[in-house]
């Protein structure tokens, strides 16, 4: 009893953290706000739920699919936007699907949605690239807080759901050994888990940050889900894992708390934990797409370690599939934030404002 009874404290506990400090679940229409405005610096939510409004769902053969509460939402370009009729058995034909383009599937976090920061500025940036199919899974009405505990054991039920539509697709003419699967947090987990419904070997997997708390180890993702399993480490320890989980793993400034979330005025662990969203995002622009070197097994503590001997790799969308080991990256400002106004990047992502300088005070605002 003692036991069950801490277990209730701590899950209670965390759910508050994040109903509290984690507004990632505000709507945002415009797609505009800032990060760290919409997340950290609100202290009223959305949510209007209790404990006793948590939703469970069953799992294995009681899993009801399609799950009335989760959304499948293509996007081919800045225009489309289409939700999967899944009763539809030709739907992807019908769809704006391009077949040349490469597959993306992206599953957001804990207290997420669609049009939700951060996961929202990874969607964009993938719209805005052009060369791909990207598809959000949206799982919100049953990932809200206070209900973090339930969220992790629906994790099962949505990743079944999913791989049985990821089946549907492939017969219809999903190329699946193209497709890559994005998870933030929880939606780490969830791309792992959909490996274990599917009849066919997962392609890639790229896991930001994945969830630490209440993972039970049968959860974990792990690098036999996909034939290549990349981990960008942020908040490893206390939001993130601290162990490797993939084929190669990433530590970003040591892989537990950004330097530029220690004096941001809210709280550093959970700040670490959702810029790893942007770093995947601005992984996509090659000019400010970054390169990590080769480090030890784990993610480092201390001072800056000395680099092992290796060669650098690019680090997110263009890492090579067949890269191994563990690779480190320092850097001290937030990533994808843009340097002036007009420059690559999203505003978003920014903890400060962009200074505007004279000879960029007449140029258009990006983003």
């Amino acid at each position: 009893m003692a036991r069950y009874n801490k277990c209730f404290v701590y899950c209670l506990i965390i759910s508050s953290l994040y109903a509290v400090a984690r507004t990632q679940y505000v709507y945002i229409p415009n797609a505009t706000a800032i990060i760290k405005d919409e997340l950290f610096l609100h202290n009223t939510s959305l949510s209007n739920k209790t404990m006793r409004d948590c939703t469970w769902r069953p799992v294995n053969e009681k899993t009801v699919c399609p799950d009335p509460d989760v959304k499948y939402i293509l996007y081919t370009n800045k225009v489309n936007r289409e939700v999967i009729d899944i009763t539809v058995t030709d739907w992807l034909r019908q769809s704006s699907w391009d077949s040349e383009k490469e597959d993306v599937l992206v599953v957001h976090g804990y207290a997420g949605g669609d049009d939700t920061l951060p996961i929202a500025v990874l969607r964009d940036a993938y719209i805005s690239n052009g060369s791909y199919n990207i598809w959000m899974l949206d799982w919100g009405p049953i990932s809200q807080p206070p209900c973090y505990t339930a969220a992790v054991h629906n994790m099962k039920a949505i990743a079944k759901c999913t791989a049985d539509l990821l089946t549907d697709l492939r017969q219809q003419g999903l190329r699946t050994e193209k497709l890559t699967c994005i998870g933030h947090s929880l939606g780490s987990h969830i791309c792992g888990l959909i490996s274990r419904y599917v009849h066919f070997r997962m392609h890639r997997i790229i896991a930001l940050d994945p969830a630490r708390p209440l993972i039970p180890a049968a959860s974990r993702l792990n690098s036999g889900d996909a034939s290549a399993v990349q981990v960008i480490h942020t908040n490893a320890g206390h939001y993130g894992e601290a162990g490797r989980s993939g084929h190669v793993d990433f530590c970003i400034n040591g892989g537990k708390i950004q330097p530029y979330c220690e004096n941001a005025g809210f709280d550093e662990q959970l700040c670490s934990h959702v810029w790893a969203v942007c770093y995947m995002a601005e992984s996509l622009n090659p000019q400010m797409a970054k390169r990590a070197e080769p480090c030890s097994r784990r993610c480092p503590t201390g001072p800056r370690p000395g680099h092992r001997i290796g060669i650098p790799v690019m680090m997110g969308q263009f890492t090579p599939l067949a890269t191994t080991g563990s690779y480190c990256m320092y850097d001290k400002n937030p990533p994808f934030c843009p340097l002036e106004p007009g420059a690559p990047g999203d505003k978003r992502c920014c903890l400060k404002p962009i200074k505007t300088s004279t000879v960029a005070s007449g140029r258009r605002r990006g983003h």
